[in-house]
Parts: structure tokens; sequence; C-alpha cells
């Protein structure tokens, strides 16, 4: 269901209102609408008029870390989607109005893998398939604008699908480890010690890497 039929289904329910009910204001509608308008702007890839909607001074929070700024910040976080992926659509699941301003959104997030996804301090390389990635939006929505957006990931979800570990290449390097272990166990000066652990810290390094492909060491 889109958010405007979210919105007109809400305000059927409410046309006639017995007592202790709230009716859906017209502004909380209205901003449905530009809701609607927004989503419909990134999936057609027409991302000036989605900036458009955006306050000159609206926060926008996607990468930890990173906060992006006005319609400027929108086009960055657009871009970041479909660097990597480049037929990345949102569809939206479900809409709840927290006030007459601020509304949460829920959203699948669907494309082909095919670039580097930047997500803060992580990198994931293309994995070439196609993914499915839950999503939340809090949007807050003031006289016509969109001034603040934070959007929210299933990390997990997202290391499943994106992140790409070579196994073999992980096998190897525990079964470099435990040679290393061996070979600790068996050194009887200081020295050989400091030698053999020099190496295992070099292997334990690149075997976390292997493991967190996606992390910027």
């Amino acid at each position: 269901m889109s958010t405007s039929a979210y919105a007109f289904t809400t305000l059927q329910r409410h046309s006639v209102c017995s007592e202790g009910e709230t009716p859906v204001s017209t502004e909380v509608v209205t901003h449905t609408s530009i809701i609607d308008r927004y989503y419909e702007c990134f999936n057609e890839r027409r991302f000036q008029d989605a900036a458009a909607l955006f306050a000159d001074d609206a926060q926008i929070e996607f990468s930890p870390g990173t906060p992006w700024c006005g319609p400027a910040g929108y086009v960055r976080f657009a871009e970041t989607w479909t660097t990597a992926f480049p037929d990345a659509t949102f569809a939206i699941e479900s809409v709840s109005w927290r006030s007459e301003t601020v509304c949460e959104v829920y959203l699948r997030a669907s494309g082909k893998h095919t670039g580097t996804f930047h997500f803060g301090r992580f990198r994931f390389q293309p994995t070439w398939a196609t993914a499915v990635l839950h999503v939340r939006e809090l949007l807050d929505v003031q006289n016509g604008r969109i001034t603040a957006s934070m959007v929210s990931l299933d990390f997990n979800n997202l290391v499943r699908q994106l992140a790409l570990i070579d196994y073999e290449d992980v096998l190897a390097r525990l079964e470099r480890i435990a040679a290393l272990r061996d070979e600790l166990n068996a050194a009887t000066t200081d020295e050989a010690r400091r030698d053999v652990t020099g190496r295992l810290g070099n292997e334990l390094d690149s075997a976390r890497k292997a493991l967190r492909p996606h992390f910027s060491w």
C-alpha cells in the first residue's frame, strides 16, 4: 500500500468520529504525499527533485558518524546507494506517524550489488548478487519540507548478504596459526618466542581481515 493510500484509509476511518476519537489532521495527509513523492523520486532517479524536498539545513544521518546536510546531503545519500546498487529501489512496507510531523517508515531496499557499498567505516565489495535489505527511516516533515532524516539498517542482515569471505584463505591461515602455535610451544629461548609471536601476530591480523572483509582496517 502506498503512503497516500495509507493516509486515505486512515482518513476514511476517522471521517465520522465517535466521542474520544482524534481525526487525522490535514497536515499529516499533506506530509504523507511528500513522503510518497520522496521515494518515487529515488526509484525514478530524480535525485534533484527529491533533494528539493529537503530544507537547506536538514540533518541527514545514514553512515555512522557521517552526518550530511540539506539537499546536497540527500544527493550524496542517493548516490551512495546507486553506486553500489545501480538498480536499487525502495519499497514501502509500513508507515507509522509518531506525531504530526515525525513518521517512521519501514522499507525493503533491493538491487544488484555491483559496486562498493560505503557504510561509515565499512566497505562492502561487489558480490554481484541481488540483495534485499531492511531499512528504517525516521523523517521529520515541517512546513512542506523534510527537516531531518535518520536511516538505519539491519546490520547483521547487511553483513550476511554483502560480506564476501574467502573461506579457503581463512582455513589456510588457521593452518599457519596452528603451526605457529606448535612452533611457539617448542621454542626454548626468549628470542625464539619473540620471533614466533611476531609472525603469529601478523597471521592473526590477516585472519581477522579475512573474516571481516567489510572493515576498513
